[in-house]
């Protein structure tokens, strides 16, 4: 999903806080700070439906409501389609922002992710506008965004159009990143088994096609230049980590095209032999994950291909069998590597880590990276069963669900106003749209929706779906073996059928059929295993009901607005906490205002759409409980490209269905967390106990402004035998710094903490390598002698060679410290490590783990040690 290239470096610093904040009031990003009863980070919104369907109803709607601009060639379109640069007022006012050739580089990624993010919207939600939307970002990009006949890549994407004449054709001059140009073939396919539009694969295929035949069979290198056009690009050309974006094309070609094209194979099993072969034995270098961003040469870890190639690895997991050890470094690499700048602060905030999209960039833009890492981990901790990745993508996504109101205006600044948002409309509502979807898809449990229906994950693209109070019915593109939804219900199914007959209770993980898992506010979480079965219907008793509008005593009314004439209404007063309205749309459908209980919406309905088609036209959900009023007053008029005027709303769904929401609080690992700082082992270290050590990454270190926090590690071992331990390993790595802290997430508990530390400095005076540390905020430790710890009394010197050095006892010596009745501070456990009298702190190794941990050794401060002899 996103690579967000914004501007970068960021020149000037907007920092726009709404006349509506509050100074004094503690918050993140748009809203006052909530924590729930373990001091954890707790949605600021309370309604019904919750927080991320909120933001994704406000990232929706504001696509749906941009203006409407003409092209050069006359052809009018959403404004966000040919431009990226915007504007947006208090009131919720957009304005275009003015677009010169470099700010254009990003179209085609742009129309990517709302692809992606409208494809998943309309499987969310069952709106037809999304549809429209998808088929004229799709076709915008095939019209104006190709290369000509006689280029070296014929008809091929030009991903990165930063030059030509914006609104116009782009020039084969811009950028052709490949990575990039993939990412937009995989969108244009998603478009294809939406729409069944033959020209959204037929494009992606040539692309294909392509990337297979121009690769380099050269032995180690990338199969793919970063460019098409490396002639045209004055950056290094390197290929790294995007190979993954070529890879993933080449296998949903593979896969849509139901045959195995020898060539894209050939291609995709090269990419897959890069991958395994040069780029995993290298996971922890910087430009590994990086070389991704358009509009620079980027050679650091990026947020998408950060959260891109775990995503490819689980998916095929025969083909990376050590995907779970590899997803997991890899994500939580980025952890570390996007909190080295001192600009931005990236941290964790109550329990939830906040953080830029990269070492280079935002300063305090820190809300739309969390979203596209959180999904990944949400996805991962499904996967791998893991508590550890389950909890963090929980509090990423709430935290960074407070960055949006419901005007549209979105503060990306932790602290309120904003950095980015306001000019780059892709990480506004994009970006959102497309993972707070994914993350919901992945835990509907805690983040989806209360008491409603929605299907919120399937492993097919959704081409028809219907929602009815009691019946949810969908058609998917295609069946493969190990064809899985999963659907959130205000009801409990009594029948699920599809073409090949009724479905019965199984383990869907290993055959045809569904489980279903109430939950406790009435809810039920469907899964349906439905290998060769495209077509689904899900049965039962549901808590909403349907208003035909022809059946009510104002039908008169509905029958005029439908006309489309201006001013013709028609109002509904109904009792309840959400309504849907229900309807067609085609290429005479209008506009209308909506008015909820008096007060005119900013999204109201637009019945336009290039094909007929039903589905939900507008909808509220999380509204107070009681009456409430709706007014639909039509504009006598369609959007530019409408054949008319029509607003055909044909019946109104609505619910008073209640019940607690669950945002899943006191979550997170509650067993033994064992970490090794500096270790770059793709597999964990099993100790002489069997105990399972994985590498240390979730650490903040402020090195600087685009510097790489892995240079902090000891990667290569600074010993090979360490006296004092079976496990020289756990002691032989590590990690140093002025100041760092170390953070891991926990349930809800008592902990014990065990520290490892081996001292290897021996050119370095005692006090020069003093550690202070701090339990959260807590100090523990106060200007410790690591080897004189080790050694159990203050270190003396036991030789002095030649060179006039003072080697003192102790010295590479295994010792551990221990702290029990550690209690987390907002869900986290903090342990900060700072070198006194302006040296480095070093660690080696960290155990957290339930109950007491025994006894450790007593820390023995510098200041004790002994003068040479």
């Amino acid at each position: 999903m996103p690579v967000c290239n914004l501007s970068r470096p960021i020149v000037s610093l907007l920092v726009w806080v709404l006349a509506s904040s509050s100074a004094a009031a503690p918050r993140y990003f748009a809203h006052e700070v909530r924590e729930d009863a373990h001091g954890v980070i707790a949605p600021w919104y309370t309604g019904l439906n919750g927080q991320c369907d909120l933001r994704v109803r406000i990232a929706a709607e504001t696509l749906k409501r941009y203006p409407w601009t003409r092209g050069k060639d006359g052809k009018p379109l959403p404004d966000y389609i040919y431009n990226g640069r915007w504007s947006i007022a208090t009131d919720g006012t957009i304005t275009p922002g003015e677009l010169k050739d470099w700010g254009n580089g990003d179209l085609v990624q742009r129309g990517s992710y709302a692809i992606f993010g409208l494809v998943a919207y309309y499987r969310y939600s069952g709106d037809p506008a999304a549809i429209a939307h998808v088929r004229l970002i799709a076709d915008a990009m095939l019209d104006r965004c190709r290369t000509g006949p006689d280029h070296d890549w014929p008809d091929f994407i030009i991903s990165v159009p930063n030059a030509g004449e914006p609104y116009g054709p782009c020039s084969d001059k811009g950028m052709i990143q490949l990575d990039l140009a993939a990412l937009a073939g995989s969108a244009l396919l998603q478009a294809y088994q939406l729409t069944g539009n033959e020209r959204y694969v037929e494009a992606p295929r040539h692309w294909g096609q392509l990337l297979a035949t121009k690769r380099s069979h050269v032995p180690g290198q990338s199969p793919w230049n970063r460019y098409a056009n490396p002639q045209d690009v004055y950056w290094n050309d390197r290929q790294t980590g995007g190979a993954v974006l070529i890879v993933r094309l080449l296998d949903e070609l593979i896969r849509v095209q139901g045959d195995s094209d020898p060539e894209l194979v050939a291609a995709r099993d090269a990419g897959r032999a890069y991958i395994q072969n040069m780029l995993l034995p290298r996971w922890y270098v910087d430009e590994t994950w990086g070389r991704d961003y358009w509009d620079w040469e980027h050679p650091v870890q990026s947020e998408s291909l950060t959260e891109f190639v775990p995503r490819y690895f689980m998916q095929y997991p025969d083909a990376f069998p050590n995907w779970a050890n590899d997803c997991r470094n890899i994500l939580g690499l980025y952890h570390t590597r996007a909190c080295v700048s001192p600009l931005s602060n990236g941290d964790v905030y109550h329990g939830a880590w906040a953080y830029p999209e990269g070492s280079q960039c935002c300063e305090r833009s820190l809300s739309y990276a969390p979203m596209q890492i959180g999904a990944a981990l949400a996805e991962y901790g499904v996967r791998a069963n893991d508590a550890w990745a389950l909890e963090l993508a929980r509090r990423q996504l709430i935290l960074a669900t407070y960055d949006a109101h419901e005007t549209g205006v979105v503060e990306d600044n932790m602290d309120g106003g904003q950095v980015v948002a306001g000019g780059w409309f892709q990480i506004s509502h994009p970006l959102p749209l497309a993972y707070v979807l994914d993350a919901m898809g992945w835990l509907p449990d805690v983040l989806g929706p209360n008491r409603e229906n929605h299907l919120m994950r399937s492993s097919s693209i959704i081409r028809e779906i219907d929602y009815a109070p009691g019946r949810v019915s969908y058609t998917a593109f295609d069946a493969p073996a190990g064809s899985v939804d999963l659907l959130r219900l205000a009801f409990t199914p009594n029948r699920i059928r599809t073409e090949r007959g009724d479905l019965k209770p199984s383990d869907p993980q290993r055959e045809i059929g569904y489980h279903l898992r109430p939950l406790a506010n009435g809810d039920c979480i469907v899964t349906i295993r439905r290998d060769g079965c495209r077509q689904v219907i899900v049965e039962g008793n549901d808590p909403a009901r349907r208003i035909d509008v022809d059946q009510l005593a104002t039908a008169e009314s509905w029958a005029a607005l439908a006309s489309g004439h201006a001013g013709a209404s028609a109002e509904l007063e109904f009792e309840g906490n959400q309504v849907r309205f229900i309807g067609s749309v085609g290429p005479d459908g209008g506009l209308a205002d909506v008015y909820l209980d008096g007060v005119r919406q900013l999204c109201g309905i637009d019945s336009w759409n290039p094909e007929q088609r039903r589905g939900v036209l507008w909808y509220r959900s999380g509204l107070p409980a009681g009456k409430h009023t709706l007014r639909i007053v039509a504009e006598g008029k369609g959007n530019p490209l409408s054949q008319g005027s029509r607003v055909n709303i044909e019946a109104i769904d609505v619910s008073s269905a209640d019940g607690k929401v669950d945002s899943g609080e006191g979550g997170g690992p509650a067993d033994a967390q064992r970490w090794i700082f500096g270790y770059t082992g793709r597999s964990d270290y099993i100790d002489s106990q069997g105990h399972a050590w994985r590498p240390a990454t979730e650490i903040v270190i402020r090195l600087g402004h685009v510097a790489d926090a892995v240079s902090a590690w000891y990667v290569e071992p600074r010993r090979l035998t360490v006296a004092g331990t079976n496990d020289p390993t756990l002691y032989a790595h590590g990690i140093h710094g002025q100041d760092f802290t170390a953070y891991a997430t926990v349930a809800p508990g008592t902990y014990h903490v065990r520290l490892k530390f081996m001292e290897h400095r021996w050119e370095i005076e005692p006090a020069a390598r003093a550690v202070d540390i701090f339990i959260n905020g807590r100090q523990v430790v106060d200007d410790m002698d690591i080897a004189a710890t080790a050694a159990g009394a203050p270190a003396v010197v036991r030789l002095v060679p030649p060179s006039g050095t003072k080697l003192y006892d102790g010295l590479n010596r295994a010792v551990d410290l221990v702290f029990n009745d550690v209690r987390p501070v907002h869900g986290v456990i903090a342990i900060r490590f700072r070198g006194n009298h302006g040296g480095e702190a070093i660690v080696s190794a960290l155990e957290i783990g339930p109950g007491a941990g025994g006894q450790g050794a007593t820390p023995v401060p510098a200041t004790a040690s002994q003068p040479a002899q």
